[in-house]
């Protein structure tokens, strides 16, 4: 409790002294291991210095915070829902169940932010089945720690339904050959501070341009998928602009196919419960003549 407290201290200290950042400074690469071995061990000093760089913009790659076989898994269970149900749409109420949605550049218009992907999402009431329980299991390994360094405890929200405002979802997405894109946004950090996703494919593999981005001080993109490796999370302030580069954007796109760039996000979403509730915030407009 006593390192929880010291946590969440830093970060309404930091907040009240700076504004939140929106361009990246830095990008670090260190070991997910490592992380935890210090949050296990309550290593303070270790945890405070990881925090103030986030908050100064700040963003860290974690190698190795999941296993690489993830990918097979979630690949499998897109294939499940792709043959058990059509596409379809669920607002966050109670009883809502697990889903997939083909969002084209019609469909894009109805959401906050500009994509062009394949997604499936999964509430943890509807948890059932054998790769479901392992797509879970293996997302909390990591994203438990997350959220502590945030400033949550590691289970908040997780057993939450959308009467209690605000739940946990789980994100498989695949990016598509073809122009799959994510356009410049932030995401509200109301919720969770920091920002985490886990890396499922390898450019010069899985495809061979675009991928994930932040925007540096100068506003020009800063790419950093040749960075990534499969396993891998990238974690950030909520408030750091970023998106995804449209993947081969060249090619045709193919919405039957399993190719692309494939990528497992985390958030905690404010549920439909809650009026006026907070969502990413597209900003592309601003960047629309800088690459």
């Amino acid at each position: 409790m006593l390192i929880f407290n010291s946590i969440n201290n830093l970060w309404k200290n930091l907040q009240e002294g700076k504004s939140e950042p929106q361009y990246v400074t830095k990008i670090n690469i260190i070991k997910f291991t490592d992380l935890k071995k210090n949050i296990d061990k309550k290593k303070f000093p270790y945890l405070k210095n990881i925090i103030k760089k986030i908050y100064h913009g700040e963003a860290f790659i974690l190698r190795g915070a999941a296993d690489k076989k993830l990918k097979d898994t979630i690949i499998e269970l897109a294939k499940a829902y792709d043959k058990k149900e059509k596409p379809s749409f669920h607002k966050m109420l109670d009883g809502c169940p697990n889903f997939h949605r083909i969002i084209d550049k019609k469909i894009t218009k109805k959401y906050s932010t500009y994509a062009i992907k394949h997604v499936y999402l999964f509430y943890n009431w509807n948890i059932r089945t054998k790769l479901e329980k392992k797509l879970k299991d293996s997302v909390y390994k990591h994203w438990r720690y997350i959220k502590f360094l945030s400033g949550n405890k590691k289970s908040q929200y997780e057993k939450n339904i959308p009467s209690q405002n605000q739940i946990d979802r789980l994100q498989i997405v695949r990016y598509p050959l073809g122009g799959g894109e994510l356009r410049d946004h932030a995401d509200p950090g109301k919720n969770q501070k920091i920002v985490s996703g886990l890396i499922m494919s390898k450019i010069g593999e899985d495809f061979n341009s675009g991928g994930f981005f932040f925007r540096n001080i100068n506003k020009k993109k800063v790419n950093i998928e040749k960075k990534l490796e499969i396993g891998d999370s990238v974690i950030f302030y909520a408030s750091l602009i970023h998106g995804v580069e449209p993947v081969d954007k060249k090619k045709k796109i193919d919405w039957k196919s399993y190719n692309g760039r494939w990528f497992v996000g985390m958030f905690v979403n404010d549920s439909n419960s809650v009026k006026n509730r907070i969502t990413a915030d597209d900003v592309s407009g601003k960047f629309k003549y800088i690459k």
